[in-house]
């Protein structure tokens, strides 16, 4: 792997470990506080697309050097790395899903419940520390 390559996708996992913080200091915030606070739910809602953004391009990327595919969609990209076995059958589970509300964070935002903003704050510090510990995990191997 080029090394400006490497220094890329490193960068992404760095600014994914940095959601990852910020969202687990938001998740500690009640749910009343959260919808009471625009400040909180604004801060969350990046940081979610931040983290998602940050798995789709480093997904994308293996996908394309390592297997040659081009995943149409984010939600394509999530799936075609549990296909490809870079991320677990049981991650694939737990992210099922969550292109889908990038999406509707994104192209959608006039509709976004902040309830299911509060859900994904609860899940996504941990389901992002398993993404990025599976693709260090296939930066390893592929060096």
């Amino acid at each position: 792997m080029a090394p400006e390559v490497k220094s890329s996708i490193l960068a992404k996992l760095k600014k994914l470990e940095e959601a990852v913080e910020k969202l687990e200091t938001l998740r500690k915030t009640s749910f009343e506080e959260f919808l009471d606070n625009f400040q909180i739910q604004d801060a969350s809602m990046y940081n979610l697309v931040m983290g998602i953004e940050a798995i789709t391009d480093v997904g994308n990327y293996f996908l394309a050097e390592h297997f040659h595919r081009s995943p149409e969609t984010y939600e394509d990209i999530i799936k075609e790395l549990g296909e490809t076995k870079i991320i677990s059958e049981d991650l694939l589970k737990k992210s099922e899903g969550m292109a889908r509300f990038r999406n509707r964070l994104i192209h959608l935002y006039e509709a976004v419940e902040p309830e299911k903003v509060y859900n994904y704050l609860q899940s996504a510090p941990a389901i992002f520390r398993e993404f990025a510990s599976a693709f260090n995990e296939f930066l390893e191997k592929s060096d």
